[in-house]
Order: C-alpha cells, then structure tokens, then sequence
C-alpha cells in the first residue's frame, strides 16, 4: 500500500462524494479497532462476525513491513507501522534531530509529493477506510494525503518508483495537524490488495 501526497493535476474525476470523514472521537466504533483488529459479537450473528473483521492491515504484528521510501530524513517511516497511539518525547533528539514517533521525511523535498509502500501484515486484504494520525506533527504534517493500491506477488517491482500497477482507494484528502483522521469508504474495495 502506498500513502502519498498528491498535487490536484495527478487525481482527477474522482467523486468524492462517496468517502465519508470520520470524527476522531467515531474511529473506533466505526472500525471496531483503535489499532490491530478487534471485534465485539454483540448483536451480529457469528457468520457475520467471522467474514467482516476488521484489522489494520498495515499492523507490524501482522507482519507489515515497509518496502520503500521517498525519504526519512527526520523519522522513519516504519513508525507507521507500530500498533500503539503515538507518543510525545519532548527534549529526546535522534541523529537526525528532535524525536519523533511517526514519519517525517525532510522540508525541502525536490519531488512532488512524498510516498511509502507497505507489504500488508496479511496475504491480502480489502480496505474499508483508512486512518491517518498527525499526532505531534504540527506545522509538519501532511497537508494532503491519498492511498493507493495493489496486488502483486512480485515486491521488487512494487518498490520501483516507477510502478505502474497502483490503483487509488483513497482520493486526495486534507489532513489537519496533530489530531487522529479517518475516512470511511462508500463500501468495502471489491479488490484484494497485498501492498
């Protein structure tokens, strides 16, 4: 899975009518997970609950790992795939400056937008929505993000900057500074995806 930042020239036609943003505060009863997937069989029968649970599918526990990179100047980007809630670490410095536990790729980028590539902690899996955390970015978050997608048994040629197999899951959204965001698809993808 790619998560990238777009100009508006690269998307475009696509209805954004059908994502729905979700409040901080609904993430989890929207997703029924705060992190790796977790499932409540309340009211839903149990076929129900055994086809539709939810994971987060970049999960290092899952095996997730990162295949590639823009940069990483400030903070790597395997940060993003650690379960737990970001943490603050005032006064703590890295090589490379103030610490940071998330992704931070340098200011001055000479390319269009910065990206990662995920190999999913799952053989494949269908996306549902996504969740972005900027906690503790502020003033260097991401403005936008989008995400794309998709299946392939062939991970060197994923990691190639120049792959050509992604298909968008996510359109361009903005993304706020320091705060937990998410966006819930119109429905589940029909396609599987294994980055």
């Amino acid at each position: 899975m790619e998560v990238q930042s777009l100009s508006p020239e690269i998307i475009q036609d696509i209805p954004k009518s059908s994502i729905q943003s979700i409040p901080a505060a609904d993430i989890q009863a929207t997703f029924g997970s705060s992190s790796i997937g977790t499932y409540v069989l309340s009211t839903l029968n149990l076929l129900n609950a055994l086809t539709h649970i939810n994971a987060d599918l970049i999960s290092k526990p899952l095996g997730s790992y990162i295949l590639s990179f823009s940069d990483e100047w400030f903070a790597e980007a395997s940060n993003l795939t650690t379960p737990t809630a970001p943490v603050r670490k005032p006064g703590v410095f890295t090589y490379a400056g103030a610490w940071y536990d998330g992704w931070e790729t340098r200011r001055h980028n000479p390319e269009p937008f910065d990206w990662v590539v995920f190999r999913l902690g799952v053989a494949s899996g269908r996306v549902r929505g996504v969740e972005i955390d900027t906690a503790f970015f502020d003033g260097n978050h991401a403005p936008e993000i989008a995400v794309e997608g998709c299946f392939s048994d062939d991970d060197d040629a994923v990691k190639e900057k120049g792959f050509g197999g992604w298909e968008t899951i996510l359109d361009r959204q903005e993304c706020g500074p320091s705060q937990r965001q998410a966006w819930l698809l119109s429905s589940e993808t029909a396609a599987t995806y294994t980055h």
